[in-house]
């Protein structure tokens, strides 16, 4: 399970991120996944930009092991 400020990777783009909104919508997790790089192209937003996302669309990320 993860939680708010964890650092996750979402899977299909590799953007590496932290977690600043979790929501349950009819039983589902939804987490808002805020970039840790500024200016990309993909996601909503600003300059950091949000991405959506089911806990299937991310991984835990360690700098250690990455």
């Amino acid at each position: 399970m993860y939680e708010l400020g964890d650092k996750v990777r979402i899977k299909h783009n590799s953007v590496i991120g932290t977690i600043v909104d979790i929501t349950d919508i009819a039983g589902k997790l939804l987490f808002t996944v805020e970039s840790d790089t500024i200016g990309l192209s993909e996601g909503y937003g600003g300059e950091w930009k949000l991405f959506d996302c089911g806990e299937e669309d991310i991984v835990a990320y360690n700098i250690k092991t990455a």
